[in-house]
């Protein structure tokens, strides 16, 4: 170890600490949100499904509308239909398979 090593400075801290004592707390919920988890769960168990080989007939309920569908596929943000369109994941409330 070498002992000719400059000294190093240290400011002295004269006041009291509270590192992550303060908390900020948002009491915004999404009814969304909530159900982000259960309706990803819900759309995982219909595409694992043994009766799922290629296409499932679904009752859907969105923020706007509720109708039944057929479905092929699913991306990260959409469900995929038989007929071509694209549901977002985001706008479904409820999904259950017919």
């Amino acid at each position: 170890m070498n002992k000719n090593l400059p000294k190093v400075f240290v400011n002295p801290i004269n006041k009291e600490l509270r590192n992550n004592k303060d908390i900020f707390y948002s009491e915004q919920k999404s009814p969304q949100n909530l159900n982000s988890v259960n309706i990803d769960q819900k759309i995982n168990e219909i595409f694992a499904n043994p009766h799922h080989v290629y296409k499932s007939n679904v009752h859907i309920t969105t923020s706007n509308d509720s109708f039944d569908t057929i479905l092929v596929g699913k991306t990260n943000h959409e469900l995929l239909t038989l007929d071509g369109n694209r549901i977002k994941i985001r706008d479904l409330i409820d999904i259950t398979r017919i």
